[in-house]
Order: C-alpha cells, then structure tokens, then sequence
C-alpha cells in the first residue's frame, strides 16, 4: 500500500500544474469512474485542487477524468462535487460560461474520510459500502449556460448526452469521469478550437442547512452546518486554457 501512494505522489511531482497538451480521446471511451482507458495516467497534477487530471475530446464530446488519493480531498469532492466551467477566450465576449457540477449528493450522507485513512486496502464489502453511499442518493448533474436545460439540472440517468461517474478502489483512490458534448460548447470555442476553462473542487456549501433531531415535541428541528471545517468548506481551482485535438 505504501508503494502505491509513493508511486502516486512521484507521478504527481512530475506533472505540470496545468495539462499544457491537448489529448484526443481513446477509442471505445467508457465514463465509468475508472481510468483504465487513461492507462492510469494524467495530464497533470494541480497543487491547488490537489487533484490529477486529464481533459480531452474526440468529435463529439469533450472528457474530464478527475482522481485523486488524499482522504480529506475525497471527502472535500463528495461533498460539494467538482465544477467544469468553460469559457470563451475572448475576454470581451459576452457569451455566458457553461458550467457542470457532479456529483451533487446530500452532505449527511457521505462522510467517508475516515473510512479511507487507516493504512491498510479495503475490503470488498467496506468498497461496495463506500461506493454506494456516494453513488446511491445521485439523482442531478447541475448544469448552467445551456439553454437547452433552463431549470439548471439534468437527471443523472439522461438521454442528453451528459454521463458522470465516480468510483473509489480498494487501494483507496477516487476517480471521477465526465462526457459532456461538445454541442453544448460550440459557441464558446473560437476559431482555433480554443477555449478557456476551469476546474473548482467545491467543498460543502456554507449555506446547507439539516433536520437535527427533534425540539421535545416530536417537530424536526434545523441545525446549521458545523464550524471547524474549513477545509471541506473552501472551494479550490484553477483557471486554464485548452485547444481542440484533432484525430490522429
């Protein structure tokens, strides 16, 4: 266990902050919160998100593969889900960004950081658990900027062309994978098939509030979320350029 987290970490002192290449996408792509078609491999390591990534195209879509192997980070991503933005590269355009949110599940139900700390591999039965409580209260993909989809969300189950999925190993590292169409973006990509883009880890919404318990009379009571984590309640990011690759 010990060697594959200094594997991880020296892999991740080589990668540039930014991916600084563009990456056409493998054939037969499958968005199923594993990065075996990536070769387990990543375009870069970014030191403010603490995550690895690659962002790619074929096409027809454009993909982000997200991982990451710190318990607090896994934590701080289920907790308010890693945001895409893009943007035209224009600054003078006046054409609003597009945004996707993933995953948006309730923060109550996901409290997994110290299931992923201690040093040993997790069992198959602690995987299945952990798995199905970050994946078994999905229901919507925020989206905003698109007109197709005025009231902000998707199902996660769509006929739209947006697939999501996340995943967390044995070994204890979380990947998450995105397909979002490249349609939904056209009007933001210039020319040279270049754009702007953006990579946020949310953290937990500051605002969310939760029933706590009862007030003696049988009536639900609502407590704020509790200080002293500032951590998951931070949001980190990145801003970054990428062009379109062509099929090779």
């Amino acid at each position: 266990m010990a060697l594959i987290f200094m594997h991880n970490a020296v892999c991740a002192q080589k990668l540039p902050n930014k991916q600084e290449v563009s990456v056409y996408a493998p054939a037969g792509i499958k968005t199923d919160g594993k990065a075996t078609e990536w070769n387990d491999t990543f375009q870069a390591y970014n030191r403010a998100t603490e995550v690895s990534y690659t962002l790619a195209n074929d096409a027809d879509n454009l993909y982000l593969v997200c991982q990451a192997t710190e318990a607090d980070v896994i934590q701080k991503i289920v907790l308010g889900g890693i945001t895409l933005t893009v943007s035209a590269i224009d600054k003078n355009s006046t054409i609003s960004p597009v945004t996707v949110t993933y995953p948006i599940v309730p923060w109550t139900s996901v409290q997994i950081n110290y299931d992923l700390k201690p040093p040993a591999p997790l069992k198959d039965d602690a995987v299945s658990i952990i798995n199905k409580k970050i994946n078994g209260q999905l229901k919507q993909i925020k989206v905003g900027g698109v007109k197709e989809f005025a009231e902000g969300t998707v199902p996660v189950y769509n006929d739209v062309g947006i697939i999501t999925a996340q995943n967390v190993t044995k070994e204890k590292v979380y990947t998450s994978e995105l397909t979002f169409p490249l349609k939904y973006i056209r009007q933001l990509i210039n020319n040279n098939g270049t754009f702007n883009y953006g990579i946020t880890v949310n953290g937990m919404d500051h605002s969310v509030k939760v029933v706590g318990g009862t007030n003696g009379f049988g009536a639900p009571t609502e407590q704020v979320v509790p200080r002293g984590m500032e951590y998951d309640m931070t949001p980190t990011y990145f801003n970054a350029t990428y062009t379109l690759a062509l099929k090779p």
